[in-house]
């Protein structure tokens, strides 16, 4: 199996993963006994399984399970290394992508838009295609591409989830 090089197409890639796992939370998070579950109904998850297969052993590693920021980020971290280290991209790859400027800045962008439109995402569910589609159509907003420019021109550090990753 041939494994890729490319940093850029694993940025993407481990961003989607980010993304996912902020969807699930916002849609499939649960108070029971003072503690937070995900409890993704069969329906979703089959829905799921039909229209995103590469997420779907995320969903179902995560679903039925308790969560909170670090679990969460633990199992993000867990699932991008299981999929995508040493798997799909050779093992040097992964450590570069979570220190690279585009992968920080993509994520501070997409919390940015998940704070902003988070009243909207309550009102009703959304499947995670709608969702980035949504987000892809904000994305595009002049504003939003001046934004992420002045980041990118000022070496703007806004910082982003940590993994650890082996090296």
């Amino acid at each position: 199996m041939i494994r890729s090089v490319s940093v850029k197409n694993a940025v993407k890639d481990a961003i989607e993963i980010f993304q996912f796992d902020q969807w699930l939370r916002f849609y499939f998070v649960t108070k029971k006994d003072d503690k937070l579950w995900v409890e993704i109904p069969d329906d979703a998850l089959a829905r799921i399984k039909e229209n995103h297969i590469e997420m779907y052993r995320f969903a179902d590693m995560v679903n039925n399970a308790e969560t909170n920021y670090q679990i969460a980020q633990d199992n993000v971290c867990s699932h991008v290394a299981a999929r995508l280290d040493g798997q799909k991209y050779e093992s040097l790859v992964l450590p570069q992508v979570f220190d690279n400027a585009v992968f920080k800045i993509e994520m501070y962008i997409f919390n940015v838009w998940l704070k902003m439109h988070e009243t909207h995402l309550d009102e009703e569910y959304m499947d995670f295609a709608d969702w980035l589609e949504m987000y892809e159509g904000w994305n595009s907003m002049d504003e939003v591409k001046e934004y992420r420019a002045k980041l990118v021109d000022t070496g703007t550090d806004p910082g982003s989830p940590e993994c650890e990753t082996k090296q």
